[in-house]
């Protein structure tokens, strides 16, 4: 008697565990099921703002056979550049003209390398905090010596404040598509899955003009000022969303 309840018992036991291992499958089903239930959306934001600032890149050059004589010739037009400055109340601490190259100079003729003396360079950045300066400050430049003004990056000061603006925008726009799109399919968002920052992009405008010194006629210096204007500065952002979509049975 005691045998067969023992054969039973174990019967009763084995029966047990396979049932469990049985309905186990179907469990982890129903959760994935339930976890596929998702909504992934993108959002977008763009703030443009018109520029108010701008950072120059200038050069000056000269060349001569005694390279003391170019290099003081260099320093006597960036002198004078500074000194220009005033006027237009622009404080030294915004220009940079700290570099100085001197280098020897060749031409070659009939194969051959000829020294035709030595080239001195500086180059000048300055910060512009007002940009309606911008025609006269480049007047200012060439008349002072300046041979090339090159690269013109136009900004917009507290660069930061836009940056934010521009993500906050992304972020509204991705709640709001998937809330629209969980409502036309009968469904409501569930807690937040997964964030997927795309990051910020910011798209300087560049300036359509590039300056170079020229000689200048009583007829150009009476002309009225050019006219310079610019296209605007864009913040973009992006980030993808994955939320929880919850469907009613």
């Amino acid at each position: 008697m005691s045998v067969n309840n023992g054969i039973i018992s174990k019967l009763l036991f084995t029966l047990l565990i396979t049932g469990t291992l049985i309905g186990a499958p179907g469990c982890d089903a129903e959760s994935e099921q339930e976890v596929q239930r998702k909504i992934i959306t993108s959002g977008n934001g763009l703030v443009r703002v018109s520029p108010n600032m701008a950072e120059l890149n200038m050069q000056i050059e000269a060349l001569n056979r005694d390279g003391g004589a170019a290099k003081v010739d260099v320093d006597q037009r960036v002198n004078r550049f500074l000194a220009a400055l005033q006027p237009l109340e622009i404080d030294e601490t915004d220009v940079v003209a700290s570099s100085l190259k001197l280098n020897p100079n060749y031409t070659y003729q009939n194969q051959k390398r000829q020294f035709t003396g030595y080239r001195a360079s500086r180059n000048i950045t300055l910060s512009l905090h007002r940009l309606d300066q911008l025609n006269e400050l480049m007047d200012v430049a060439l008349k002072s010596g300046i041979d090339q003004i090159g690269h013109i990056e136009l900004r917009v000061a507290d660069e930061q404040q836009y940056q934010q603006q521009a993500q906050q925008q992304a972020i509204a726009d991705s709640q709001q598509k998937a809330a629209a799109l969980a409502k036309a399919y009968g469904a409501t968002l569930g807690p937040i899955l997964q964030i997927e920052y795309q990051g910020s992009v910011t798209h300087y405008p560049e300036p359509r003009f590039k300056m170079e010194a020229m000689s200048r006629s009583s007829q150009f210096d009476n002309a009225a000022p050019g006219k310079y204007l610019h296209d605007k500065i864009q913040f973009n952002d992006r980030i993808n969303v994955i939320f929880e979509l919850r469907v009613k049975d």
